[in-house]
């Protein structure tokens, strides 16, 4: 049992790695879009000094109010949280 645990966690480990750029691209392209966006680490960005994204598990966390969740497409998130007047 602990050798197929171990196993697919290793599969896991593999398929977010694969998913990673995918996901780094689409919040990149959102200054394509207007917006700040700052990569704080491989696994950390900031929007407009409001929101921190953490795409390796679709994650994020709202600054202003300290509110944190996650959401299926974080570039899509924050077009919809974040109008772009808005800092």
């Amino acid at each position: 049992m602990d050798e197929d645990w171990q196993q697919y966690k290793e599969e896991q480990k593999e398929r977010r790695q694969k998913r990673l750029p995918i996901r780094q691209k689409e919040i990149e392209d959102l200054v394509k879009l207007g917006y700040n966006v700052k990569k704080l680490t491989e696994y950390q960005y900031r929007v407009n000094d409001t929101f921190d994204l953490y795409p390796i598990h679709n994650r994020w966390h709202n600054l202003k109010n300290n509110k944190r969740g996650g959401a299926t497409n974080l570039a899509q998130f924050i077009i919809k949280n974040i109008k772009l007047n808005e800092s």
